[in-house]
């Protein structure tokens, strides 16, 4: 494991590779694909979803990820997500996505993640608009929840 510099007589910082942001978004925009005010949706969507459902939908962007669903699993462990939470991942340069769902919420979802995300962002998606591919499955899926979990 890397160690920051640490002044005389202090504990050495561990770093992470991929520290997650200060704000405590479940927006990691690795890629830099999404506009700032996508990210405040995303935020405002999760804001209502937590408070009514104590679920979170993250999204995540990446360049050329071989294995996108493990990078996707990976990041929801960093972000510390939960069995009812999911995850849109994106990889902007390998131009591909991924709908990860928690083991619990998994149980419940009657619909194939892959064609779900497909339905609603795939033509956002090759059009590269990819706040509009994000915000139109994130609006599905926070509908979703509401029908599931009232």
């Amino acid at each position: 494991e890397d160690t920051a510099p640490s002044p005389e007589g202090e504990e050495p910082v561990l770093e992470e590779e991929e520290a997650p942001p200060a704000s405590g978004s479940f927006v990691w925009d690795d890629a830099n694909a999404l506009s700032d005010r996508t990210v405040r949706e995303l935020d405002e969507r999760n804001d209502r979803l937590w408070d009514r459902h104590n679920v979170t939908v993250a999204v995540v962007t990446c360049d050329n990820q071989r294995e996108l669903g493990e990078y996707a699993y990976r990041q929801a462990e960093k972000m510390g997500l939960g069995g009812y939470d999911m995850v849109v991942a994106l990889d902007i340069r390998g131009d591909n996505y991924w709908l990860l769902l928690g083991n619990d919420v998994g149980r419940d979802f009657p619909y194939d993640p892959s064609e779900y995300a497909y339905e609603y962002m795939e033509n956002a998606f090759v059009r590269r608009d990819y706040d509009d591919a994000v915000l139109e499955l994130t609006q599905a899926l926070e509908d979703w929840y509401g029908k599931q979990y009232r």
